[in-house]
């Protein structure tokens, strides 16, 4: 197979491995946003994953290599950066057999001119050597390529003359690869590209299209073909909703009189403070990207992993009919107090609505109606009561609704509503585009922990 080799259609994320969320979590901890990733099956909706970030490192030989940076770190649960990249590759992989993993390189001045630094006869040799070195060590970690983060100083810290150099011998040592290696970058601005080896060695060019300066004509415009050109949402820090990021890719943009859309998107990130919004939307992002008829989704199957620590909140996103819940727990983890945050199940329609639970109080009841709703059978409204008899709710007018069918689920003594469990399922919307609402829903139980309940 020969370079480019651009995907047809792509779904995409970057992972920050020198994070842990929540605070004081490692990768091992059930309540972490590493084991969120596994527990939701969040790699099964990605494409290509992006570890970062990787840094060039003497080889002990004259030359240079890569590595994960701060390898050797500590994290809270005793393992090291190293072992979470390990840990990463395995859990990806494990669910996604399909998976394609990068190493993605920091954008640190001078990782890539260090290479350079020495007398200018031995740059053929230097970059010989590097990128053989980079080749061994991406087989060596079941690694399927290199991803270049180009942005500042590290854009223009080596030359046209460099980076054409450098990258035509990575692009060499990757081809003699048994199984197809990926070179791709994700630019925040051109700096000094040599477009001639973009357009020849490179398989896709992620733009950080949401830093608010990066524009696909600053690419197009130097001669760079649009096909490699890929969308950048960023769903950290709530930037962007996966429905704005898909339809911001179909809406592309214009070259030479033609117009093209985003085949291939990348978020950033998995696992920032707002790690529970990043993988939802990443989830949502490829149903909708994939147009997938909706998918199921067991809370219960978690919580029950960790003896069903109590539901303290929820967010029920509701407008005629019910568009999302997500759930957060509060229990003990690795025998510390703390939280297990579920994913959103639905799209990003309708208003949010915030449910808080009394300590001391359990919900009990959950009911509500099912019903046809522009052709579709959908969970049209949602009721909440707890033993305390709080009520929230209801939760969807019905406007537009019939065929209503109503549903309850009650808890027994000493028991409480535990999760929610169900399935989604992708509509269009009055706008012409797709989003997701609640095609089924349905609750798990568990036995209420001593000490927990609120007298009668």
């Amino acid at each position: 197979m020969t370079s480019p080799n651009i995907p047809s259609k792509s779904v995409n994320t970057w992972i920050y491995l020198d994070e842990d969320e929540p605070a004081g979590t490692g990768y091992t901890s059930f309540n972490s946003c590493y084991q969120s990733l596994v527990h939701n099956q969040v790699y099964a909706s990605t494409d290509m994953l992006f570890i970062c970030f990787f840094t060039v490192v003497p080889d002990g030989k004259g030359f240079y290599t890569i590595e994960i940076g701060n390898k050797n770190a500590v994290h809270a649960d005793g393992s090291t950066t190293q072992q979470y990249l390990e840990y990463t590759i395995f859990d990806a992989k494990a669910q996604n057999a399909g998976i394609k993993i990068l190493a993605t390189l920091n954008y640190n001045d001078d990782n890539l001119a260090q290479i350079f630094s020495g007398n200018q006869q031995q740059w053929p040799a230097q970059v010989t050597n590097f990128a053989s070195n980079v080749k061994n060590y991406l087989q060596t970690m079941l690694i399927n390529g290199l991803d270049i983060d180009w942005e500042g100083a590290f854009s223009t810290n080596i030359s046209q003359a460099q980076f054409a150099m450098l990258f035509k011998a990575i692009r060499s040592a990757f081809n003699t690869n048994s199984t197809y290696m990926y070179l791709t970058m994700c630019p925040a601005e051109v700096g000094n590209l040599d477009v001639t080896t973009v357009n020849t060695c490179f398989d896709l060019i992620t733009l950080q299209n949401y830093s608010g300066f990066t524009f696909p004509t600053d690419y197009t415009g130097i001669g760079i073909m649009p096909q490699l050109l890929g969308y950048g949402a960023k769903f950290e820090s709530n930037q962007q909703t996966a429905n704005q990021a898909n339809a911001e890719a179909l809406a592309g943009f214009s070259y030479n009189n033609q117009q093209y859309i985003y085949n291939n998107i990348g978020q950033w990130r998995l696992n920032s403070g707002n790690y529970i919004y990043e993988q939802s939307q990443q989830i949502l992002l490829y149903q909708l990207a994939y147009k997938k008829a909706g998918g199921v989704f067991n809370d219960g199957a978690i919580v029950a992993r960790v003896n069903n620590p109590l539901l303290a909140n929820l967010i029920i996103r509701s407008g005629d009919v019910i568009d999302a819940v997500q759930a957060t727990c509060t229990g003990s983890f690795n025998g510390n107090p703390g939280t297990l945050a579920l994913l959103q199940h639905g799209g990003n329609g309708g208003g949010s609505n915030a449910i808080n639970i009394n300590t001391g109080d359990v919900i009990t009841q959950v009911s509500g109606y099912t019903g046809t709703w522009y052709g579709w059978n959908v969970v049209v409204q949602l009721t909440i009561k707890t033993k305390a008899g709080q009520v929230y709710g209801p939760f969807g007018t019905m406007n537009n609704v019939t065929n209503k069918t109503a549903f309850s689920y009650t808890a027994q003594q000493n028991q409480c509503i535990a999760a929610f469990n169900g399935s989604t399922i992708q509509v269009p919307t009055v706008q012409g585009t797709m989003t997701l609402v609640v095609a089924e829903l349905s609750v798990s139980y568990a036995q209420v922990p001593v000490g927990e309940l609120q007298p009668a």
